[in-house]
């Protein structure tokens, strides 16, 4: 099997929120602005195992532009980095290999984001919401580096098995 310089180890849904709003009930808004955030947090000690943590908030706090609802969406990639690769690629500055994984992982989760909120919305008595497409590499250099690190305290591993007791 040939193995890339990063794997995609699957997803999940950390979050999803959805409320109908009583206001502009007939769905007439002309524009949405989508609030996104990404972040990257690695395991403890072993930096080749990591998450991005990727959500998008929708919601009317433009007050010339109400919407019939506000929803909000947090989705967790599982990723898994081959550090021999990376050198071979010359990835192996610290900061080219935090963007790297930033811009690439969001490029990979991004469809399962947009999906996500696609089938919320698309459930009620409006338009469903399709997000636009999103040029990350632009989006992550555009922001400061240290805002979009978490400590490994936010890692989650994916074969982590959650029990939910009565």
């Amino acid at each position: 099997m040939v193995q890339g310089v990063m794997s995609f180890e699957g997803y999940q849904v950390d979050s999803i929120n959805y409320e109908k709003s009583n206001s502009n009930q007939n769905g007439n808004y002309t524009k949405l602005s989508p609030e996104f955030f990404i972040v990257k947090a690695e395991k403890e000690n072993n930096d080749e195992h990591f998450n991005i943590i990727m959500g998008v908030k929708i919601d009317d706090s433009d007050k010339d532009n109400i919407l019939p609802f506000t929803a909000e969406v947090v989705v967790r990639g599982f990723y898994t980095f081959n550090t021999e690769d990376a050198v071979e690629h010359n990835i192996d500055d610290i900061d080219d290999i935090h963007i790297f994984k930033l811009v690439n992982g969001s490029a990979i989760l991004y469809p399962y984001l947009r999906s996500v909120l696609t089938d919320i919305t698309s459930k009620s008595m409006h338009n469903p919401i399709i997000l636009p497409t999103i040029n990350f590499n632009k989006f992550i250099t555009n922001r400061n580096l240290e805002d979009m690190l978490l400590d490994s305290s936010h890692y989650q591993d994916i074969n982590e098995k959650h029990t939910y007791q009565d």
